[in-house]
């Protein structure tokens, strides 16, 4: 992480925040999504990753805002952009408890009609687990639910991501990202390097 100063000339504000790449989770799908199952499928997908990088990090969050909308170029069809931001009682990083509080914004998001062409959830004021703000009343179990995700997280390090997901994201996904026209990384990835016979 390193900090990065914002300065606007016009009203001499001024503010230094921490830069982090985990807070957005966000792709173009490979096909349009019309129904609300692959919504929640693909929103969900976007929460668990959001999940691993919060625990890779340390971090946790108590809101994710979640948005989607169509595609700016289909102009014969209805054009939507949406977004909700949903509170979390606790700050967490728990895979399950992200899920959950961003199905719900889909549930108060969705509307029926439209073909989306991106969704993606974001979050932001993120802190440290162990001294999160607890909540009164419905406490997160934190023990529990870091012993589910430290077993989930090392089944995917010892296996490949997405050997353990939840079942939320379900198993056959039309909507996923589609990388056919994905230039070479060469620089990261041994098996894509040219061979030379």
């Amino acid at each position: 992480m390193s900090a990065l100063a914002l300065i606007d000339g016009n009203s001499f504000y001024c503010s230094c925040e921490r830069v982090f790449d985990a807070k957005l989770e966000t792709r173009s799908f490979g096909q349009r999504v019309t129904s609300k199952v692959e919504m929640e499928q693909a929103v969900a997908s976007y929460a668990t990753r959001l999940g691993e990088k919060l625990r890779r990090h340390g971090l946790a969050t108590d809101h994710v805002t979640v948005f989607m909308h169509t595609s700016q170029f289909d102009d014969d069809e209805p054009q939507r952009n949406v977004s909700m931001t949903v509170d979390i009682p606790e700050a967490t990083n728990d895979t399950l408890q992200l899920i959950k509080s961003a199905r719900r914004a889909v549930d108060q998001l969705w509307r029926s009609g439209f073909r989306y062409s991106k969704a993606g959830i974001i979050t932001q004021d993120l802190v440290a687990p162990p001294i999160p703000q607890l909540a009164l009343f419905d406490g997160l179990n934190h023990e529990r639910a870091a012993r589910v995700m430290a077993a989930m997280d090392a089944a995917n390090a010892r296996f490949g991501r997405g050997t353990v997901v939840p079942a939320a994201i379900g198993t056959k996904v039309k909507w996923a990202t589609k990388f056919e026209m994905r230039s070479p990384r060469y620089t990261t990835r041994w098996d894509e390097l040219p061979k030379v016979i």
